[in-house]
């Protein structure tokens, strides 16, 4: 058997082909629930693939609005052998919510998450190619195949022109959460000119993540929502769907996504 790649475990199964029944050993997605501790209360349970931890409570926490810089967590402490997280925000609020569960494939899902009068509309002057676009994509695409086994959302983040930053996790919104803590921590980030790459659907939710990291654009081989398309327009984000080597669907915004004359 060969060395697994992160993020996956062996299982051993039984499979059927051409006729004939035949036992082997294969890889599963890793998946465990992580129970968040913030300042020694509980938090939240994620179910999560347990790569880039810190990158994830990160990114989770600057989504809740608890932390603004890496920095502002202090103390990180992993517990593998019971699935506790620990982090110290010393200026979060004293009164959090907590005690919720998170499954990978849902968000928050909290009152008033989706609500965009509080927000401003993004005003980025982005132009984006749409054959760079494709060709990046294709670089996330083999980063994530390299990387890690079939089974697992991946999100990057690019400038136009490369692959700068890129995560995967089995949960859709944990990968995105994972990428926003990587670009915290990879100081100074320009988020006004970059674009999200993501490999979910564009559900209300993750543009709401895509405004709070401040990128104009998502982009993603999938299949939008009609509530995230709603929020798309009325938060000033470009958002791409059904990413093919020869195609793709622009929603909202459509004047910063130019082709080659």
């Amino acid at each position: 058997m060969t060395d697994l790649i992160e993020g996956v475990k062996p299982q051993v199964r039984r499979h059927w082909h051409s006729g004939q029944w035949h036992m082997e050993t294969g890889e599963v997605v890793e998946e465990i629930a992580v129970t968040l501790f913030v300042n020694g209360q509980e938090y939240v349970t994620v179910a999560l693939t347990p790569l880039d931890l810190r990158d994830w409570v990160t990114g989770f926490l600057a989504g809740e609005g608890l932390i603004e810089h890496a920095s502002d967590i202090t103390v990180f402490l992993w517990r593998p052998e019971d699935g506790q997280l620990w982090v110290r925000v010393p200026n979060a609020p004293k009164h959090p919510q907590k005690g919720r569960y998170l499954g990978s494939c849902c968000g928050q899902s909290r009152p008033g998450f989706f609500e965009p009068s509080g927000m401003s509309p993004l005003q980025a002057p982005l132009t984006l190619h749409v054959e760079k676009l494709q060709a990046v994509f294709g670089e996330l695409s083999r980063w994530s195949h390299t990387q890690h086994s079939g089974g697992l959302h991946v999100a990057g983040l690019t400038n136009g022109e490369t692959l700068l930053l890129a995560r995967a996790d089995v949960g859709r919104h944990n990968a995105l959460d994972k990428l926003y803590g990587a670009a915290l921590a990879r100081n100074p980030m320009d988020f006004g000119a970059s674009v999200i790459l993501f490999s979910g659907r564009l559900s209300a939710e993750i543009i709401w993540k895509t405004r709070l990291m401040g990128c104009p654009a998502i982009v993603s081989n999938a299949a939008p929502t009609s509530l995230g398309l709603r929020l798309a327009e009325d938060l000033g984000i470009t958002a791409v769907g059904f990413l093919r080597d020869d195609e793709l669907s622009v929603f909202t915004h459509p004047e910063r996504i130019v082709s080659a004359p």
